[in-house]
């Protein structure tokens, strides 16, 4: 490994944790294992070892979301970490997952100290917005967080990734049989964290719909391009038709809306603070609606500026009917003396709460776990189309969402922001959602151990890999029992280096 190499790997975390310039999907793909795991390979010249590695990772982050997943910790640097040690050692996938995992969470420092380190922007943007609001929202809200996010990012992915390729040169250098351990201890993570992801769904089948799939699995390699396929005709359902007429601006048209889009889902959380979470974002969005609004008037433009720089947080997908509703009320505003800012300002707070609970349902309980096992599967049975299938149907959800939430806000007002909420209720695919991720990752996990005891050349593949859900039982029981993840995942290294001292 090489300086450059370490710097590149910085760069790489910094574009999957940034999430900005991504129109939104940063967060769904790049900032996944399975992403940076594949990004990795590829700048360490071998994208295949790479995605794997990925892949397999990010099983164990697969009921991961930012109001808190099951193994805490950072997918991105756990994707980057995996895949350099697979590329780098030359050891199998699940080996290269136990020895980077617990390095990875340093990544949790990162995020955490972020919201504090951004709340210094924010006192910028306070002190230097009267003069011009537009550019001091620019710099604040875009060039500073980000410039000093890629520099923390290299800094600490590059230090972070020189601790683990000493480490794991010393310890598999004088203990070449280190990779049987930690290919085991690998192995067990990926059964623990299946084991505690079914759990996120509480339903009295989910053990014995997870043991049928993933025998289905093992023995006959079922392809789970048909659970797709009824994924997808169940999320086509038609919705009823509004039965309120539209909305027409005079002033405002598509062309403003989506502007106020494309600023929104790329700037999102580029400066996201404790004191505002995005409300800096929010802001910003509103700039290009704004300017036609109060086009030849910019006293008029930069106080309605100043006046969204408050407080705001909620989904950024599903929660974009609310940006599209605050947009027809600045709009009506112009003719409406019965509506004020302040009044826009209670409206747009009161509705962000409800829509963030049913948004993160939407994108983070639902529609990320389902297409990211479908990556995952596509990678593990070698089946690149799936992947890419997977992908596509990922990127194409979110940003339909947020598009035309935007639209169904500004055209429909506060019922278009409802009709969101009543999202889950309408559409099958929500009702089914629990078993649709149990059956996908009892498909998943069984092909995944397959291919994990296939690159070991064990014999009596098939049956070695069917008796190993006894593990995953045992794990689930024990964890309905209340004993806690953390300690768990400890047992299993100080078990691992256990038997490594005795064998």
């Amino acid at each position: 490994m090489t300086l450059f190499n370490y710097i590149i790997l910085g760069i790489i975390y910094f574009i999957g944790s940034s999430t900005s310039f991504t129109f939104g999907v940063g967060y769904y793909t790049l900032y996944r294992s399975v992403f940076s795991g594949l990004i990795t390979g590829f700048a360490l010249g071998n994208p295949a070892a790479g995605l794997m590695a990925g892949a397999l990772t990010n099983i164990l982050f697969i009921d991961f979301s930012s109001t808190g997943g099951s193994l805490k910790g950072d997918p991105c640097m756990a994707g980057i970490l995996s895949a350099m040690a697979a590329i780098k050692f030359d050891i199998m996938p699940a080996a290269a997952i136990s020895l980077s995992f617990p390095i990875s969470m340093i990544g949790l420092v990162l995020w955490r100290y972020r919201l504090s380190i951004n709340s210094i922007f924010i006192k910028n943007l306070k002190r230097t917005i009267d003069k011009d609001p537009e550019k001091a929202i620019s710099i604040n809200n875009i060039y500073l967080p980000q410039l000093l996010l890629l520099a923390i990012s290299i800094v600490l992915v590059s230090a972070t990734s020189w601790f683990l390729y000493r480490f794991g040169s010393m310890v598999l250098g004088r203990f070449p049989e280190m990779e049987i351990v930690l290919n085991t201890t690998g192995i067990m993570l990926i059964i623990l964290s299946s084991s505690s992801a079914i759990l996120w769904f509480k339903y009295k089948y989910n053990i014995i719909m997870f043991s049928v799939a993933y025998l289905v699995a093992v023995y006959f390699h079922f392809d789970p391009y048909l659970v797709l396929i009824v994924i997808m005709l169940l999320s086509a359902q038609k919705r009823k038709t509004m039965d309120m007429e539209k909305y027409v601006s005079p002033r405002i048209g598509k062309k403003e809306i989506i502007r106020s889009w494309m600023v929104w889902m790329n700037f999102t959380h580029s400066c996201y603070s404790f004191e505002m979470m995005q409300g800096v974002a929010f802001s910003h969005s509103m700039i290009p609606v704004l300017k036609k609004l109060y086009k030849g008037k910019k006293d008029r433009k930069d106080d309605a500026i100043k006046r969204h720089l408050e407080f705001f947080n909620t989904e950024p997908n599903v929660g974009s009917s609310i940006h599209g509703y605050i947009i027809q009320m600045e709009d009506r505003m112009i003719d409406d003396r019965q509506i004020s800012g302040p009044m826009i300002s209670d409206h747009k707070k009161g509705l962000m709460g409800a829509v963030a609970g049913m948004g993160d349902f939407t994108t983070q309980t639902v529609i990320a776990p389902i297409t990211i096992l479908g990556m995952i599967y596509g990678v593990v049975t070698d089946e690149i189309s799936m992947f890419v299938f997977s992908t596509l149907v990922m990127i194409g959800t979110v940003m339909f969402l947020s598009l035309k939430g935007f639209f169904d806000g500004f055209y429909y007002g506060e019922e278009g922001v409802l009709r969101r909420v009543n999202l889950p209720n309408e559409i099958k695919i929500f009702k089914y959602s629990h078993k649709i991720f149990v059956v996908l990752l009892g498909l998943v996990a069984g092909e995944s151990i397959y291919t994990i005891l296939s690159a070991t050349g064990i014999g009596a593949l098939t049956g070695g890999s069917a008796a190993l859900l006894l593990l995953f039982i045992i794990f689930n029981y024990i964890l309905r029992k209340g004993i806690e993840l953390k300690l768990l995942v400890l047992s299993i290294y100080i078990l691992n280096i256990i038997f490594l001292i005795i064998r």
